[in-house]
């Protein structure tokens, strides 16, 4: 049997505690961030650059909710391309030892 893949659920952005959650969406829908529940939400089917992208995208809004959609999008699509380039991969998850 193959490890069970596993996302962090809980993750500290800035000084408080958010969810990330990968859900199925329409396919019209990557991702959101929800400031009341703080929490994160990307499409299940997601992997690789996409997630990358997407990940970085919902980050800045929890972070930055002041940031204009339009620099939001060149950050996170920016950094995910630099990230790529420079080999970072999605790891395979594993339980912890």
């Amino acid at each position: 049997m193959s490890p069970r893949r596993r996302t962090p659920t809980r993750v500290y952005i800035g000084d408080r505690r958010w969810s990330i959650r990968r859900v199925d969406y329409p396919r019209d829908r990557e991702g959101d961030c929800n400031w009341e529940k703080r929490t994160i939400r990307v499409h299940k089917s997601m992997s690789g650059l996409a997630l990358m992208d997407v990940l970085l995208h919902e980050i800045l809004h929890a972070r930055f909710p002041d940031l204009s959609e339009e620099t939001v999008e060149e950050v996170a699509s920016t950094a995910a391309a630099i990230l790529d380039a420079q080999g970072f991969r999605q790891a395979d998850d594993h339980e912890d030892d």
